[in-house]
């Protein structure tokens, strides 16, 4: 008797489980140079920026739209953070940063 695998239960859970993986590695490999490069320019001048202790702050770049996330002291270096990240290329940048000690 031959056993015929069908596509239900475990087979179509992890069927499943192995497009959501290729779709994430597909959208990261479809990163663009371009992104690359805003990256590379906006964390270096939020690194040269004393104030902003870069290691507390998390930079991403997307379709030309900067993401900081993390924690600065006050609202002034919240809004200094924005303004450092708007660079030539930048399209927006969406500023998550929280306030704290």
């Amino acid at each position: 008797m031959t056993r015929v695998r069908t596509a239900s239960g475990f087979d179509r859970t992890r069927r499943h489980a192995l497009l959501a993986c290729a779709t994430a590695l597909g959208a990261f490999a479809l990163q663009s140079d371009e992104d690359d490069l805003l990256y590379d320019r906006v964390h270096r001048r939020l690194n040269n920026d004393r104030s902003l202790r870069i290691r507390d702050l998390k930079v991403e770049v997307r379709d030309g739209v900067v993401t900081i996330d993390g924690i600065v002291r006050s609202e002034k270096l919240k809004r200094k953070a924005t303004r450092t990240a708007s660079i030539k290329g930048v399209e927006r940048v969406v500023n998550r940063l929280a306030v704290g000690a």
